[in-house]
């Protein structure tokens, strides 16, 4: 297998592109409201359990999604513009929302959180992907 470079500075804005995705699809003005339902909390319980850090951690591993995505283009014998879309969408949903539909039915959590939950990284990782895949 011959070496194949990684642009890292496309995982770092596909990271903060999937952090600022977060950032806009838990906020009340789209699925924050319902969120904060299923999880049970109210909008001052969740204020009051922010930090700066839990930031600085969901960017950490949203570049490890990157870079897992990134590696896998390396890997596969496929256009890396839409091989990154495709990657992005199969390990996001046989990988993270079927692990999340276990555990959550496991768990008794509503069916509702899943589908907020397992959509934004669904969205997330095909942003990912594109981004990754385009700018290879």
């Amino acid at each position: 297998m011959e070496p194949v470079s990684m642009n890292y500075l496309a995982m770092v804005v596909a990271a903060v592109a999937h952090t600022i995705l977060g950032a806009l699809w838990y906020a009340p003005f789209l699925f924050g409201n319902a969120w904060m339902k299923a999880i049970g909390k109210t909008k001052e319980q969740v204020a009051a359990d922010y930090s700066p850090w839990k930031i600085v951690g969901a960017l950490i591993g949203s570049f490890f999604v990157a870079y897992g995505i990134a590696r896998i283009l390396t890997w596969i014998a496929v256009d890396p513009a839409w091989g990154g879309f495709g990657v992005a969408l199969l390990a996001a949903i046989c990988f993270v929302a079927a692990t999340a539909a276990v555990n959550d039915l496991m768990e008794g959590r509503p069916c509702k959180l899943f589908f907020i939950n397992a959509f934004y990284n669904i969205v997330g990782f095909v942003i990912m992907g594109l981004i990754i895949g385009f700018w290879r």
